[in-house]
Formats: C-alpha cells, sequence, structure tokens
C-alpha cells in the first residue's frame, strides 16, 4: 500500500459527506420500495423530498430529467427491481 508524503497528503480533498436530507430521502424509498417496485416496476426511480421526481428505463436519462427540476441538489436515485433476478 502506497503511502502519501506529508505534502500529498495536504494537497488531497476528501468527498463532501451527503446531507441529512439525502439519508431521510433514501430511508424513505426504501421503506416504501414495495410500493415504488410496484408502480416503477425495474426502472430507474429518482427520490428528492420523499417523493418520485423522476423514473427511466435509463439511469442516466432518469438523473437528467431529475437535474432538470432540483439542479445540483442531492438526490436519491435507485432501481425498482420488480421479481427476482439472477444475475
Amino acid at each position: 500500500m502506497p503511502i502519501l508524503s506529508v505534502e500529498e497528503a495536504a494537497e488531497m480533498r476528501l468527498p463532501s459527506p451527503v446531507s441529512k436530507e439525502y439519508w431521510k430521502n433514501s430511508e424513505w424509498a426504501y421503506e416504501h420500495m414495495n410500493e415504488i417496485s410496484a408502480k416503477y416496476p425495474n426502472r430507474w426511480v429518482v427520490i428528492f423530498d420523499k417523493k418520485i421526481i423522476a423514473a427511466s428505463r435509463s439511469g442516466s436519462e432518469a438523473e437528467q430529467i431529475a437535474r432538470e427540476k432540483v439542479g445540483d441538489q442531492e438526490f436519491v436515485i435507485l432501481f425498482a427491481e420488480k421479481g427476482i433476478r439472477v444475475y
């Protein structure tokens, strides 16, 4: 495992921690996953302010729709898998 010098470590920037709202939206999504999967089966779903603001078969499209609605604010994006899949 490489070891960083003091100078290298000083230049490192850690990612920002996610907001409390992100965790609340994530928790809400998992609490409602059965309903979300039933309504949006096998779709990428974006949750913001404890609401679904976008859904699409494409994750990048769902993200684009969400960005148009809420800009750079944090949101949760997840795949609402319906049924059992073997990968």
